[in-house]
């Protein structure tokens, strides 16, 4: 692979070359050697073909037409056991760092600044109004005339968000004094079980009382607290809230609007209490 060779195509080929010749020749140096300049592999490969644009038959087309300009030169055709080999030659004006920068004087280090405005020596010649000696002229700003937001008793009125504090600081309703961080949703589950005799800590922070609350609108206030109370039975050591999760997923959710209870099936005779059969014969079977 030539990158010295492909960055000499790009600064010193020919400038009478075509955009289509310039670029199948930056791909032939691609493929060629930095100091030979002669290409290794086939130009008819596709990568040549895809890198150039070209067709096959165009390829030969813009070689001719480089070989004419100066640009490549044929060195062997191609044969049965052999691919045809084209070489890229040393361009007349490559450039080169011996050729002198051409950029104008005053871009140079050594040449001193000719813009006399910027020079040390020279003075601001810009308006007066913005020097430090310059009084401010701008009537609004002069001493002379009353700031309208002071009243005439010269005592500032002062902002009222600044030193008097709102409504809603002084006066805080007192479900938010007595709530103590629970959600007012959460409040009714954590006194009945406290009233029930369970003293549990509640962990929940932020967000995780999210499923708390969604528990409480599914089931009801009364089947959690009735759950958890049964649950301390069985076990009297519980410390945290948290135990009582599962189980309250697993309640049934709360009748929908409208749902009444189902109808029983009346006994005839009513209801009896259950007494032993008179006949004993029905014990002879071991029953």
């Amino acid at each position: 692979m030539g990158i010295r060779l492909i960055v000499e195509v790009l600064t010193s080929a020919p400038e009478a070359l075509t955009h289509r010749e310039k670029l199948l020749l930056v791909v032939l140096a691609e493929d060629a050697n930095d100091d030979t300049r002669t290409t290794w592999n086939s130009v008819e490969r596709p990568e040549v073909l895809r890198g150039a644009k070209l067709s096959r038959s165009q390829l030969y087309a813009v070689l001719k037409s480089l070989a004419a300009k100066g640009a490549v030169e044929k060195l062997a055709a191609g044969q049965k056991n052999g691919t045809a080999k084209y070489k890229i030659p040393v361009f007349a004006v490559p450039q080169c760092p011996e050729i002198p920068d051409t950029d104008t004087p005053p871009q140079r280090p050594s040449s001193p600044d000719t813009e006399g405005s910027q020079r040390p020596g020279i003075p601001d010649t810009d308006a007066g109004g913005q020097r430090p000696g310059n009084a401010d002229t701008e009537p609004s700003q002069c001493p002379g005339f009353r700031d309208v937001s002071v009243p005439e008793s010269g005592t500032p009125t002062p902002h009222p968000l600044s030193t008097t504090p709102s409504t809603s600081q002084q006066e805080q309703p007192a479900t938010e004094q007595l709530s103590y961080g629970y959600p007012d949703a959460a409040l009714p589950l954590v006194e009945g079980i406290t009233a029930a005799g369970i003293n549990v800590r509640w962990p929940f922070k932020g967000d995780q009382w999210f499923p708390v609350l969604a528990l409480i609108t599914k089931s009801g206030v009364p089947a959690l607290v009735d759950h958890a109370v049964r649950a301390a039975v069985r076990n009297p050591n519980i410390d945290s809230a948290k135990y009582f999760m599962r189980g309250w997923s697993e309640l049934p959710p709360l009748p929908r609007p409208g749902a009444e209870r189902p109808p029983l099936r009346a006994v005839s005779g009513g209801w009896q209490p259950f007494t032993n059969p008179t006949d004993v014969s029905a014990y002879s079977n071991g029953f």
